[in-house]
């Protein structure tokens, strides 16, 4: 980038973001606007080496996603949703082929009934994600339960990353030495010296950039520092958590060749040699708070922006300044005078004389995201702001120096030509049209059943049908939606998925169709239910072959070509549960008499007939096929010898109707939920009631378990689908 042309473009072409001059800008006003837990704020953006694509780590402070961009098309590649909370930082490995997030959320053991987060433990996490598709390919949960946020960078050699994971803890400061904050209630009221105060602290660590795990502790760690914190009912206050969230926003860098790492605070900047650990140099008594740090692209030179707060005239005033250093000897270079009032980030131009620095610049009680380039022999060469209203600001220039990322309040970012000084794109909340926020009604009471749930052979895919909801695909290691199909369908009153979650099949609730869904593909084959009145639907292992209760009979069905295989009569009242053999070649159906037939799918013959007494609610074979396990409407479950059609356990513990059986792969265990809205595990060996699973608000409808028996899904009414860990009988996660 040649500096002159940078230059002039701000100083000619600075209308295309609102009225620029270095004295001071005159922007378009607006309603403040309001910030929440629910808003869609921007943590952090990244280019990728090449600078071809550009990710924005975005979402609310519970439900956080990362969206990677294609700069040269401006279109999104992939929407990564699978987090639990907040995305607090992004990293590209050096090829580009990865990108490494820090995050969080909160373990629980209890469903959650509303957004509240008492009673949770908070968690963070890396994530590696491929950014060829958006699939994850590790997650490393690191330790600890007091963390608040996590940030994390790679080497340039891409051999480590730099962690700096903050702790929190609330307390009283007078911040004698920050100064004050203008709050906004008038313009002659001072702060009280005694504010309730956040202070956060910093662990910082450097970690394979390939297992996660530890290599170096950078000893002496970051320090902590405080902030003060409004009451809620102060309209600055959200404005503040904003300018928190910006002191903290990656107080991280690598010097260039990777010896080096440099860590801020407000009050300190600490320099560590990569390799040992040890600390080499502290810079502080700044007279101000640091804010932003950067090395030049030689890295000979380390600047650091610091803001000095007064009071001029009984109002609040904010000076910035940019200060340099020698990062061989430790020695102050420069001190730059800008016209940004409080800086959040720069960035060093690639001629290595010039900062791009983004901040606010604040009029009466208005804030608004200014850029400003800044020469460090001359100062100021010109800044622009933003039109509208805002409450952060960041600066970002890709790898070749042609782009700038330019945030200009809590949710919009722009990509800016650095050439013609043009916005190319604008990313906002609305500019991902895949995305719908649910967080305002995720909790909302509703009776919609999840009506049948299965794995796929690998595990990694949660399939699931939803009364009213359509077919969802969950990532069972995130939580993450990956396919949604027949959402705006009419959802059959049955269904029924193969156990290695290929085949879904349902039957339409208004004209009585059997719908066969490909789960993979989306493909739908509609089947017309040509014998009668259905009473109950049952697939096939592999989800070749379907099979329909009719009065009377029962018929199975190609699911490719809706063909009939063979139909198997008999006289009985209504059936209300099919389930086929592990082998495919058996099928066990009972109902409302309390009758078990089983029958040889090869032959079409009748094996056994069972009597067991009552209403049969749900039935299933063991993997073996040597056990059937059927449930009743009185919350017993029986497990019956085939070889003999002999009772050889019954279990009760339930206090109504059970509604899902699911073994385990291995036979061992076995899982059954109901009515009393609880799941229990058994040992099918003893028949002893091993742990009783408790959260959901209404019945459970439906169970499986995942190939290697880690991980038990149960689906409920309010579209409710909850993975828990088996082992422990702890939650896992909430799929929504």
């Amino acid at each position: 980038m040649k500096s002159s042309r940078l230059a002039f473009a701000l100083i000619v072409s600075c209308f295309v973001l609102g009225t620029a001059t270095p004295e001071r800008a005159q922007p378009r006003r607006r309603a403040p606007r309001v910030l929440s837990a629910l808003t869609d704020i921007i943590w952090a953006v990244r280019f990728s080496p090449d600078g071809r694509i550009f990710a924005i780590a975005r979402g609310a402070s519970d439900a956080g996603r990362v969206e990677l961009w294609d700069v040269a098309a401006g279109t999104l590649r992939h929407s990564i949703k699978g987090f639990d909370g907040a995305v607090w930082s992004i990293s590209f490995t050096p090829d580009g082929r990865t990108l490494v997030t820090g995050s969080g959320g909160f373990h629980s053991n209890k469903i959650p009934e509303k957004l509240a987060r008492q009673n949770r433990t908070p968690f963070v996490e890396l994530k590696w994600w491929d950014t060829d598709t958006g699939e994850l390919k590790q997650r490393v949960e690191l330790p600890g339960d007091d963390r608040v946020s996590l940030m994390a960078i790679h080497s340039p050699d891409g051999a480590s990353l730099a962690t700096v994971e903050y702790r929190a803890a609330i307390g009283f400061s007078s911040f004698g030495g920050f100064g004050s904050f203008d709050t906004g209630r008038s313009s002659n009221a001072v702060m009280s010296p005694m504010l309730r105060s956040v202070t956060y602290e910093g662990d910082l660590r450097l970690l394979d950039a390939k297992s996660g795990q530890i290599r170096v502790k950078l000893k002496g760690g970051i320090g902590s520092y405080e902030m003060p914190l409004f009451s809620r009912d102060s309209a600055q206050s959200d404005s503040y958590s904003m300018f928190v969230m910006n002191q903290r926003r990656q107080p991280l860098a690598f010097s260039p060749d990777g010896q080096l790492v440099a860590a801020w605070n407000t009050k300190e900047l600490k320099l560590w040699n990569a390799g040992t650990g040890e600390e080499l140099r502290r810079l502080k008594n700044f007279k101000g708070s640091l804010s932003a740090a950067a090395f030049s692209p030689d890295g000979r030179t380390l600047a650091a922006a610091i803001t000095k707060f007064s009071f001029k005239d009984n109002r609040p005033d904010f000076k910035s300044e940019i200060r340099t250093w020698d990062v061989a000897s430790g020695a102050p270079k420069q001190v730059v005078p800008v016209n940004t009032q409080t800086i959040s980030a720069l960035t060093f131009v690639q001629n290595g004389q010039q900062l791009l620095i983004s901040g606010l610049q604040r009029e009466d009680a208005h804030s608004f995201a200014v850029l400003e380039l800044s020469d460090l022999n001359s100062g100021s060469i010109g800044s622009i702001a933003a039109r509208e209203e805002g409450t952060t600001s960041s600066v970002l220039l890709s790898p070749n120096g042609r782009i700038i990322a330019f945030q200009t309040d809590a949710s919009s970012v722009h990509l800016v030509d650095a050439e013609t000084w043009k916005i190319k794109y604008t990313f906002n909340e609305t500019s991902d049209s895949s995305f719908t926020s649910t967080a305002g009604r995720r909790f909302l009471l509703s009776v919609k059943s999840v009506m049948a749930l299965a794995f796929s052979t690998d595990g990694l895919i949660v399939s699931g049908e939803i009364e009213q909801g359509g077919i969802k695909l969950w990532d069972s290691r995130t939580g993450e939606v990956k396919k949604q199909l027949a959402e705006h369908d009419d959802t059959g009153s049955m269904a029924a998925i193969s156990s290695n979650g290929s085949t879904l099949a349902e039957l339409g609730s208004e004209d009585e169709t059997l719908r066969v869904w490909n789960v993979a593909t989306g493909e739908k084959k509609d089947i017309p239910a040509t014998g009668g009145s259905v009473s109950a639907l049952g697939l096939s292992p592999d989800g070749l072959s379907l099979a329909v209760a009719y009065p009377n009979s029962i018929a199975l069905l190609n699911t490719a070509t809706g063909a009939v295989i063979q139909k198997l009569k008999f006289a009985a009242t209504r059936i209300d549960c099919l389930s086929f053999s592990a082998d495919g070649q058996r099928l066990a159906s009972a109902g409302e008499d309390g009758t078990i037939r089983t029958w040889n799918l090869v032959s079409g013959g009748l094996i056994r007939t069972i009597t067991a007494g009552g209403r049969i609610t749900a039935l299933r074979f063991a993997p073996a096929g040597e056990i059937l396990a059927s449930a009743a409407a009185d919350g017993s479950v029986s497990l019956w010898d085939l070889q003999t059609g002999a009772l050889r356990l019954q279990l009760k513990k339930h206090s109504a109707a059970v509604n899902a059986i699911a073994f385990s792969a291995d036979g061992n265990l076995l899982a059954t939920g109901g009515d009393d809205r609880t799941v229990i595990l058994w040992e099918t060996a003893t028949g002893k009631a091993r742990r009783t699973l408790k959260g959901h608000d209404l019945a459970v409808t439906c169970l499986a378990f995942s190939p290697d028996g880690s991980l038990l899904a149960s689906g409920a009414g309010n579209m409710s689908v909850v993975l828990w860990d088996v082992p422990t009988g702890k939650l896992n996660r909430v799929l929504k």
